[in-house]
């Protein structure tokens, strides 16, 4: 009895100290599992055991291996399910609709392999971390609207709202820094940017689908600084400021009528918002 909770006690300090660990890099955090928006990941770690029939060491390694690979993939699963695809849908949501959706994510996520080195324990536990990228993951019909051509135009703005006057027009900008602090936005695969009538400056409409697959939407991060050395946008990003959110999972940006013209002036002449250049700083 003794033994069995002295293992007990090391799986759960060493899964407190996973956590530890895997919220330096992550901008969402869940019970066992967290989100790297900005590396579109999500990454776990996993606790397992050997099986009590395990008789040699290499038995036990591998018996014990094999639990905590299954454990950090049902950790990235649950992790995944509540990953926002839009403004009004989650993954779960997908999944309890079509069970090929469910299948084909499940079967994706239980063949990851290990990333790093397995860490063993006195008691013959083992702790292994293992990441899945979203793009990868989650098919892109899920949350990127089909094309037929060319990414659409963003909408002319209303003659009698006049572009901020805080917005360099004559400026080249190489991406575009949201500042959604204290707003309360969630991360979400396919956000969109609208203005305070609800006009859509961006979505995934608005992106070449290259892109889209390849980069994501938009990255996340949780400082200024962060965003603005972002690679996504670096050497010269406009940064602009947030007035809330809309939409049932609070996915969706609304910019300030004078900044949302200024947007569009300067998006008309430059292809950052098509090549989905877009950092979105959250609490």
């Amino acid at each position: 009895m003794r033994q069995f909770l002295t293992a007990v006690a090391i799986i759960l300090m060493a899964s407190l100290a996973a956590a530890e660990n895997l919220s330096q890099s992550c901008s969402q955090q869940g019970d066992s599992a967290c989100i790297d928006w900005d590396r579109q990941l999500i990454i776990a770690e996993g606790i397992g055991v050997p099986a009590q029939t395990a008789k040699s060491v290499a038995q036990k390694n591998a018996t014990a291996e094999r639990a905590a690979r299954l454990d950090a993939a049902r950790n990235i699963l649950e992790m995944a399910k509540g990953v926002n695809l839009s403004s009004a849908t989650t993954l779960k949501d997908a999944m309890l609709q079509d069970d090929t959706v469910r299948t084909r994510i499940q079967g994706m996520l239980y063949g990851l392999r290990v990333v790093g080195t397995p860490r063993y324990f006195s008691d013959g536990s083992v702790r292994i971390r293992m990441e899945a990228s979203l793009r990868k993951t989650i098919p892109p019909e899920l949350y990127a609207t089909p094309q037929a051509g060319p990414p659409q135009e963003i909408p002319a703005p209303a003659s009698t709202v006049q572009p901020s006057s805080r917005i360099n027009l004559n400026q080249v900008y190489s991406g575009l820094v949201v500042d959604a602090r204290g707003t309360n936005v969630q991360p979400a695969m396919s956000p969109k940017i609208v203005d305070e009538d609800g006009v859509e400056l961006y979505g995934s409409a608005y992106v070449a689908q290259e892109f889209v697959q390849k980069h994501g939407m938009a990255g996340y991060v949780k400082t200024i600084d962060q965003a603005q050395g972002n690679d996504r946008v670096q050497p010269k990003p406009l940064v602009v400021k947030a007035v809330g959110t809309s939409g049932a999972n609070r996915t969706d940006l609304v910019l300030g009528n004078n900044t949302a013209s200024a947007l569009r002036k300067i998006a008309k002449h430059l292809n950052f918002l098509r090549e989905a250049r877009v950092v979105i700083v959250i609490d």
